[in-house]
């Protein structure tokens, strides 16, 4: 695969918007899988506000360096400040988090395939293509920064 061509036909905040939608459809059309009810399924809130902090202050530093968010994009700057010195991913863990905490909040079983199917997407399939770009353009500068953070 040439790692600087675009592969990517759905993006993914899509996906993840997706996954959001599956999970309350689980709630609604199987709500015998509920396995979370009031009031401790609103630690799911806090959980998702988490993610979402998590992810925003990792756009942000993309913004801030004027590197683009957009996968598939070819990234003009390696981000190593804040959130990316422990995660490489601070975006899809963000997202990730994010929907972990909107199905502990609907509280069905079955919407806890959420973020699994969403990590599992952006772990085998967005992330290595990402990975092998920022090693053609940036090479050693990143290969150091893989060596010390990790995915």
């Amino acid at each position: 695969m040439n790692p600087t061509k675009k592969p990517f036909k759905i993006k993914p905040p899509y996906i993840a918007f997706l996954l959001l939608f599956l999970s309350w459809l689980a709630d609604y059309f199987f709500p015998q899988f509920d396995f979370i009810n009031n009031p401790l399924n609103r630690l799911g809130i806090y959980i998702f506000i988490l993610g979402i902090a998590l992810m925003c202050w990792a756009f942000y530093l993309f913004k801030k360096n004027k590197t683009p968010i957009i996968p598939g994009q070819k990234p003009t700057f390696v981000v190593t400040k804040g959130p990316y010195n422990f995660t490489r991913n601070p975006m899809y863990l963000g997202v990730t988090i994010a929907l972990f905490g909107a199905s502990i909040y609907i509280g069905n079983l079955i919407s806890l395939l959420s973020p699994i199917i969403f990590f599992l997407i952006m772990n085998y399939y967005f992330v290595p293509f990402e990975e092998r770009l920022m090693e053609k353009i940036f090479g050693k500068k990143y290969l150091n920064y893989k060596k010390k953070v990790r995915r």
